[in-house]
């Protein structure tokens, strides 16, 4: 069956407001090379110079789209590969405790770090039909639905969350935004929380 091409960067643009960069070109790409022998485990097994650690933990999972285009950053969350390679944002925070300082002519406030809070993690995409223009991507987005329906924390494998050390997320909200007039696309979004394994100290 015949495939269309088809410009995600408008879409996308279409169902959240946002632009998107340009497709990745696999063949600008100078990867740093990871020495021989040694191969990839953990960002803190490998002798790593600056700026290598992004582009070994992106070779660890590799992708391509339905037409063949190399992913720059795939994504996979609870085994289950993204599609079309989403967008991700991140937003870390801290609860801080502010005291006012006291006394005549004092400014500023006295800060206490209580903690660092989980990350949230807002996933974007578009699942996309590439044999027809006629025809909803339904097997698509009901494996995203059943993803939101899994009562657990869930793995996901990115090369930009395993840089920041997020391993496992609770999807919060699942949303299809509307798309009226497009028969072949549907854009998603997963609202997450880092997950973390802790340890209960019983007295």
């Amino acid at each position: 069956m015949a495939q269309f091409e088809f410009d995600i960067k408008s879409l996308y643009a279409r169902a959240f407001g946002l632009e998107r960069g340009e497709q990745f070109n696999a063949g600008e790409l100078v990867v740093p090379q990871v020495q021989e022998g040694r191969p990839y485990e953990s960002i803190r097994d490998l002798p790593l110079k600056e700026g290598d650690a992004f582009f070994q933990m992106r070779n660890s999972l590799l992708g391509n789209s339905p037409l063949g285009r190399t992913l720059f950053m795939p994504m996979r969350i609870g085994g289950l590969m993204m599609p079309n390679e989403p967008s991700v944002e991140i937003v870390a925070k801290k609860t801080i405790v502010e005291t006012a300082l006291a006394g005549q002519g004092r400014r500023g406030t006295v800060k206490e770090l209580i903690s660092i809070d989980d990350y949230e993690v807002v996933i974007r995409g578009i699942a996309l039909n590439f044999q027809s223009k006629k025809i909803y991507p339904e097997d698509m987005i009901k494996g995203l639905h059943n993803l939101f329906l899994r009562n657990e924390a869930l793995k996901i494998e990115c090369a930009i969350t395993s840089l920041l050390g997020i391993e496992r997320i609770v999807i919060k909200e699942f949303k299809l935004p509307d798309m009226v007039g497009i028969q072949h696309a549907q854009a998603y979004e997963f609202v997450c929380v880092s997950d973390e394994d802790f340890d209960l100290e019983l007295p």
